[in-house]
């Protein structure tokens, strides 16, 4: 099933466009990842899937409904969740604060206990440190507590922009091997990332992005193999 799907999508920023009649879809159960360089249009895109920017043209569609005009807030609900770049946690809030923000608009409040011991599953150290404030913890704890608090929505569509930025190797591998476990676990993942060697190792399909318009397109081992892509984004000449 078709979950995601992005048709002739524009985005401008005043007079500048930064995305160029983009389409692409995720499928249900997939991880997606879009890689790029800086300024590629890999946040717009994100931004313009959770409904924090409007398209210029084209349409979104999700789960076979068009959200293109759709606000943000009702994305959400309706099963699309965004750990943001930069994290963006609440620092002045505890971790059970932040993961509670996570339920806003949640009909099913029977079901979120099971969701925070789920999120406690998958990120242990967001349990043992439940009480302290955002603001005080690593950077790798902060990733964590943004991805926590994106799936206490439950959604449907893990959004998930940069997730290992700034982040010291050890809490990379431990990042990914998360994502492609809430992945296991039934949850479709797009992934922006520009640690390519990682997002594309753990794509299902992944596309590439220059100056706001797909290049590349295939299964993540076929673009992990592509000279081109190996020479761009992999550090391989």
């Amino acid at each position: 099933m078709t979950l995601l799907e992005l048709d002739d999508v524009s985005v401008h920023y005043g007079r500048i466009q930064a995305i160029h009649n983009m389409s692409f879809t995720v499928e249900e159960g997939e991880i997606v990842s879009l890689i790029g360089a800086n300024g590629a249009g890999k946040t717009t895109t994100m931004k313009t899937i959770s409904g924090l920017l409007n398209p210029s043209g084209g349409t979104i569609k999700f789960m076979g409904e068009d959200i293109t005009k759709m606000k943000a807030h009702i994305r959400v609900v309706q099963g699309i969740s965004q750990a943001p770049e930069g994290r963006g946690i609440f620092p002045a809030m505890t971790v059970l604060e932040n993961l509670d923000m996570g339920t806003f608009g949640r009909k099913d409040r029977n079901g979120v206990p099971e969701d925070l011991e789920r999120v406690f599953h998958l990120f242990p150290r967001l349990k043992e440190r439940e009480k302290q404030y955002g603001g005080t913890m690593s950077g790798g704890e902060q990733q964590m507590l943004a991805i926590g608090r994106a799936l206490m929505s439950r959604p449907k569509l893990l959004l998930l922009d940069e997730p290992s930025m700034g982040l010291a190797p050890q809490f990379i591998r431990q990042i990914f091997k998360i994502i492609t476990e809430i992945n296991t676990q039934g949850t479709t993942v797009l992934l922006v990332e520009q640690n390519a060697n990682q997002a594309l190792a753990r794509a299902h399909r992944a596309f590439v992005l220059e100056t706001g318009a797909i290049t590349h397109s295939g299964t993540g081992k076929e673009l992990l193999a592509n000279p081109a892509i190996k020479e761009a984004y992999l550090g391989v000449g």
